[in-house]
């Protein structure tokens, strides 16, 4: 599975944030041990459908955390 989907479904993601990475099908994608895809990945937000959130503020791995404004969990704990 993806990293960054593996995050999300743990919840240390929010569940808006997207990659293309995510969209195939196969074995391809980062090396085993990598916590997030390359930095080169760009992400979006899946409510903005653009690189910024909510908030005007910068998607990735890094920002799209539990804390932001706008994130989101994928499960409700």
């Amino acid at each position: 599975m993806n990293p960054v989907r593996d995050a999300i479904l743990r919840g240390t993601l929010c569940r808006n944030l997207r990659t293309k990475g995510m969209f195939v099908a196969g074995d391809e994608g980062p090396p085993p041990g990598l916590p997030f895809v390359p930095d080169t990945a760009a992400f979006w937000c899946n409510l903005t459908g653009w690189a910024m959130g909510d908030d005007n503020d910068p998607t990735n791995p890094r920002r799209c955390v539990p804390g932001r404004g706008c994130y989101e969990a994928e499960v409700e704990v």
